[in-house]
């Protein structure tokens, strides 16, 4: 059984209730849920830390819902220290749901390597270009796996650096479901001797590249007005549509603030990363390094109104893998594959754009309709109330307090667990 919709009232559940589903429905054996457990005392933080937990992956472990993807439902698995990240994903799920949902498509698992050769003059670069199909030879044994699960090598190209004057020797792999670093480095460590004998030249790096140009996922969405009313706070749709499309003008007007609003796409894809045990530092690099392509950092996302619709897309590059490195170590993380319903790197992708958009317009709607603050300080409220020395159903309840009185500091959280010790006091005294 995978990729179960989430139970009814699921994010009510007692933890220990969540906890037990999860280990139930997505570990295999009792070696993989001994694994996986976490201490009463750390998944109690966890469950105050993100919304949904049902774990520990190092970071609290909880689960968005209700997004639809290409006509399926899925709940995603996201790995996080921020309150509202989780919150945030199903809530615009949620709504772009009703609208139909989210759309996706994705680019070849091709990364890039590169051989970068120094001290080579025009000859050698010469002899380097005609010797192409001796040097895809010297690949074999090293892609011989790769190729068997219909990998292997895409291309090979050179260009010269303008400043430097360092050749650089440009390999394309198709790597498949991998994330793909170790093959592709691998294989530009091999191609070296004879790129050096060709070109006369001497290797200066072999490594990959995180950049990832062609391995690209797309994301959209179309969300009628009607569909987006009942969130506006209020506010008229086609005003709140308006304020959101020209909010990602200023995102892409404006790096200073393109980095936050990119940050926030991030939030999601990085949390999916973590859960799924990738390389977070690489997708987000890829993502940044994308967004500032034409030498300016501008926006991930594009919104335009169009018949009554706000249109919302993003496009990035995700190298995302579901075997090799930590991605199949990890009982949680193999867990988490499963509740996706063990995908292919490039439907990870396709998930993971889909995550990104549901973020950041998540962000954008919070934001143009009356801030983000307000909801976000009440998720916070149960982290001040851990700090001030609550545990169990008192923790809930000093968050709640705080809530309605609209004051969120530890001193407050500290005053309102002491009021409710001293009630809690004078009850046991006046019963005895």
């Amino acid at each position: 059984m995978v990729n179960l919709k989430l139970p009814d009232n699921f994010r009510k559940w007692p933890t220990e209730r969540r906890q037990a589903w999860w280990s139930k429905n997505f570990h295999d054996d009792d070696d993989e849920r001994a694994a996986s457990l976490t201490n009463p005392a750390a998944l109690e933080l966890a469950d105050l830390m993100v919304e949904s937990a049902v774990g520990s992956l190092g970071l609290p472990l909880g689960l968005a819902g209700g997004f639809l993807i290409d006509g399926c439902d899925y709940s995603l698995p996201l790995a996080v220290e921020e309150p509202s990240v989780i919150a945030a994903a199903a809530y615009a799920a949620r709504i772009i749901a009703s609208g139909g949902g989210f759309s996706t498509t994705v680019g070849p698992s091709v990364m890039e390597g590169y051989v970068y050769l120094e001290q080579v003059d025009e000859a050698g670069a010469s002899r380097l270009a005609g010797g192409y199909e001796a040097l895809r030879r010297s690949l074999k044994s090293t892609l011989a796996g790769l190729e068997r699960r219909g990998g292997g090598l895409c291309g090979l190209r050179q260009y010269r650096l303008q400043d430097s004057g360092v050749l650089a020797l440009e390999l394309a792999i198709d790597v498949v479901d991998a994330m793909g670093a170790n093959i592709v480095n691998s294989a530009a460590e091999a191609l070296r001797p004879l790129a050096e004998t060709l070109s006369g030249g001497r290797a200066l790096l072999c490594i990959l590249s995180n950049a990832t140009p062609q391995r690209r996922a797309q994301a959209a969405f179309r969300l009628p007005l009607a569909k987006l009313y009942p969130y506006c706070r209020g506010l008229d749709a086609a005003d709140v549509a308006r304020r959101i499309v020209l909010a990602t003008v200023v995102a892409d007007e404006d790096p200073a603030r393109a980095v936050t609003h990119n940050k926030g796409v991030m939030n999601g894809i990085a949390a999916l990363a973590q859960a799924t045990l990738n390389d977070t530092r690489a997708v987000e690099a890829a993502a940044h390094a994308w967004a500032a392509r034409s030498g300016r950092l501008r926006s991930l996302t594009a919104y335009r109104v169009e018949t009554d619709c706000l249109c919302g897309s993003i496009d990035l590059p995700l190298a995302l893998a579901t075997v090799g490195g930590s991605v199949d170590l990890h009982p949680t993380g193999r867990a988490c594959l499963r509740l996706l319903g063990n995908p292919d790197s490039r439907q990870l992708s396709r998930l993971a754009a889909a995550l990104g958009l549901a973020q950041n317009f998540a962000a954008l709607l919070a934001l143009v309709s009356g801030g983000i603050q307000g909801g976000h300080m009440r998720l916070h409220a149960a982290r001040l109330a851990y700090k001030a020395g609550a545990r169990g159903e008192l923790t809930r309840r000093i968050a709640d307090r705080l809530a309605a009185r609209g004051e969120f500091s530890l001193r407050a959280a500290a005053e309102e667990l002491a009021a409710l010790r001293d009630a809690a006091a004078a009850g046991a005294g006046s019963s005895a």
